[in-house]
């Protein structure tokens, strides 16, 4: 329907892209956003391998949730272990939540 009505209006195929397909896109994109950037925090795995939970040389793989798992189970100290992740959580919880605000900004939903 929207790209019948452009292509009567004459728009090519450059201004149907940008103009129809891109901002029906955007939740997706959104939410797609979000996920990756909750994943991003949590990079635990490739690093443990990589460096044999060690954190590697000079701490070159030394990422927060390696350094959380490294005080909670190497250190046995679960109380800074569980401290740093509800640090993490906040973290998390504030990009999130700045995600959504922006949003209003630039996703469409088609009401």
């Amino acid at each position: 329907m929207y790209y019948e009505a452009a292509a009567v209006d004459g728009a090519g195929t450059l201004r149907r892209f940008f103009g129809i397909t891109l901002p029906l896109l955007t939740p997706i994109v959104f939410f797609n956003l979000v996920l990756q950037i909750i994943h991003a925090f949590q990079s635990f795995t490739q690093a443990f391998v990589v460096s044999g939970g060690s954190g590697g040389p000079s701490d070159s793989t030394m990422f927060f949730t390696l350094y959380l798992y490294d005080r909670g189970f190497g250190n046995f100290d679960m109380g800074y272990a569980s401290a740093m992740a509800w640090f993490l959580l906040v973290i998390i919880g504030v990009f999130t939540a700045a995600n959504f605000f922006a949003s209003k900004y630039w996703v469409f939903y088609d009401d």
